[in-house]
């Protein structure tokens, strides 16, 4: 059963939706606060990842990296998502972050 296009994905019942609402709601968070440097927006979303767009002036001093480990923290810290970080692609206008997502039993995850 389809419920949501996104980017063109489908979004199936269950995991998928409840991990969109929670993933949308930190990237939300995350902007509150970040806003004048740095600005994030989910691209794309399947069963097992999602890719981040971060596009900002990005306050190199403060850490380049730590942009995108801070929304990884928040996700899991705030929200219950248990996420990688598994690229970073340099381009033109920002950066393309890959998350992989994990369950919260270790089991599921081999």
């Amino acid at each position: 059963v389809v419920l949501v296009m996104i980017f063109n994905l489908p979004l199936t019942q269950g995991a998928m939706t409840y991990n969109l609402e929670k993933i949308n709601a930190s990237i939300q968070e995350y902007n509150r606060y970040r806003v004048n440097l740095v600005e994030a927006e989910l691209k794309e979303l399947d069963e097992t990842s999602f890719t981040v767009f971060f596009d900002g002036s990005f306050c190199e001093t403060c850490g380049y990296y730590d942009y995108y480990e801070d929304l990884q923290v928040l996700l899991e810290d705030e929200f219950g998502v248990n996420s990688r970080i598994t690229d970073i692609r340099h381009i033109e206008k920002g950066d393309l972050v890959r998350f992989k997502l994990f369950s919260n039993d270790p089991k599921l995850d081999s």
